[in-house]
């Protein structure tokens, strides 16, 4: 584990904010001169705190308007049936976060998709695909708390 100061923190914590901020300025923001963040940075990713930057995009404006967590059961705890499940999503591009949890379902999917009928598509030619599921529960998404973005916010950066 890389230990971190509290300056390292309040990079991180701007970086999630705006990740395409200029050094120039968050250098300002952190109160140290350029190059020492240049080097904080370059730190950070060479011990992959920082593992990629990324762009937060308006979601509704590309038309995606349905955000679907499927709770997924699979028929048996076995390494392979895991491997076989993270190979095949790991190929659909509208997971966007898939996790395997314990309790009473084995993966939590977070789907992104146009509206209801991907949804049916989703399920109908992707999902039911896999004989290694044994049961799937959907939820879907009213409204985002942290806004209609999907980022960490950076007060939960400790």
């Amino acid at each position: 584990m890389v230990n971190l100061d509290e300056t390292d923190l309040k990079i991180l914590k701007e970086l999630i904010k705006n990740s395409n901020l200029p050094i120039k300025e968050l250098a300002s923001t952190v109160n140290l001169s350029v190059s020492p963040i240049y080097e904080r940075i370059k730190k950070l990713e060479a011990n992959k705190i920082i593992t990629s930057y990324t762009a937060i995009l308006d979601l509704e404006k590309l038309d995606y308007n349905l955000v679907v967590f499927m709770q997924i059961k699979l028929i048996r705890h076995q390494e392979e049936i895991f491997e076989e499940f993270a190979a095949y999503i790991s190929t659909l591009e509208e997971v966007i976060e898939a996790t395997f949890t314990a309790g009473e379902f084995d993966v939590l999917l977070k789907i992104l998709l146009k509206d209801m009928n991907g949804y049916h598509n989703f399920v109908l030619h992707k999902i039911s695909k896999l004989s290694i599921i044994d049961n799937v529960k959907s939820s879907f998404a009213m409204q985002s708390i942290t806004g209609k973005n999907f980022y960490i916010k950076p007060n939960n950066l400790y």
